[in-house]
């Protein structure tokens, strides 16, 4: 990694008579030219530690940024090191017991942080916290409140589309959403942070499974509002997102549901997976998709080992899980909320 351009931490990010940061706010930029200015601006609000690292040398003026930003740590890599290594790589670079991971094309409201720290002290056992999402163009309709997963084991960001509700509380979620979360430090080095092999897609809802399997509940905060574009660098159903999409999808299924579970549901998620491949092949999307398909198949040894460790340490019965999960068809359908109110 290349490290051009440091910055001391603001004083008012310290915690009084401590030497150690309470928050630290990351983001990983690639091609993200057209947004990483204001996502910044929105990040420098905040009464917090910031690491900007950028994964597309030459796409954007570091010096320029870092200079404008006195108070960013910036972080020119020099490749693409794909998302899970390179936000894993800039969040060891962090010093805060609490983590937020933001995206470049996610724009914080001036009260985010304010309301996690809220949300910390009202709910002080949970570690695992998520934003309510926006659409940028559309702030009246969600971009997301979470992620959920079905109960054959496709994640989806809960809420995607749908008109913001009125009078939103917390609630527990399945797994939080990469876009704007946020992590205890010791969560995030007990769960190892994203799993490396995914290398983009999937990571975030990786990591709240994971975290759900130890134990761990995630909460959505819908005080802590965030304007988010989605699929900025990369677009919507690109090749590259679609062919992660599948490969990542079948690993994180595999990787972290339960044996019973696993048997039970692995028909469907085998019918789905083929139903999704058919479409997309008649889309000329084929080769594509049969070669993530096939590249999931071959790549299963690590996550099969990942696996013993997951299922001989885990915290969850199958039976509190399967709660978890989604089950209604016209949620799965629609992407709907599915949140569990807090007890």
């Amino acid at each position: 990694m290349t490290d051009g351009f440091r910055a001391p931490t603001p004083p008012s990010a310290r915690r009084q008579g401590e030497g150690d940061l309470l928050f630290s706010l990351v983001t990983l930029s690639y091609r993200s030219a057209e947004n990483i200015d204001r996502c910044l601006a929105a990040l420098t609000v905040q009464d917090a530690q910031i690491i900007h690292a950028d994964n597309s040398p030459g796409d954007l003026d570091m010096a320029a940024l870092a200079a404008k930003y006195p108070s960013v740590r910036q972080i020119a890599n020099p490749i693409n090191l794909g998302f899970a290594v390179g936000m894993n790589r800039a969040v060891a670079e962090s010093t805060g017991e609490w983590i937020g991971l933001i995206n470049p094309d996610a724009f914080l409201d001036a009260g985010w942080l304010d309301a996690m720290r809220d949300a910390i002290a009202a709910h002080p056992d949970v570690r695992l916290f998520t934003s309510l999402q926006l659409n940028d163009d559309h702030p009246d309709r969600l971009d997301g409140a979470g992620d959920a997963l079905t109960f054959f084991g496709f994640p989806y960001r809960s809420g995607i589309g749908h008109t913001r509700p009125e009078g939103l509380e917390i609630a527990e979620v399945f797994a939080p959403c990469g876009a704007a979360m946020l992590i205890h430090r010791d969560l995030w080095a007990q769960l190892g942070g994203f799993d490396e092999d995914f290398f983009c897609y999937c990571e975030d809802a990786d990591l709240g499974f994971r975290a759900r399997m130890a134990g761990e509940r995630c909460l959505l905060v819908p005080g802590a509002i965030v304007r988010h574009v989605g699929s900025a660098s990369l677009g919507v159903r690109s090749d590259f997102a679609l062919y992660h999409g599948y490969r990542n999808r079948i690993w994180l299924y595999v990787k972290s549901m339960p044996m019973g579970l696993l048997i039970a549901t692995l028909p469907i998620h085998i019918g789905m997976t083929l139903i999704g491949a058919v479409k997309d092949t008649l889309k000329g999307k084929g080769s594509l998709v049969w070669k993530a398909l096939v590249d999931a198949w071959r790549g299963l040894r690590p996550i099969l080992e990942h696996r013993k460790f997951i299922q001989k340490t885990r915290q969850l019965g199958s039976l509190r899980l399967a709660k978890s999960l989604t089950w209604n068809p016209v949620k799965i359908v629609t992407r709907d909320l599915d949140h569990r109110r807090l007890k």
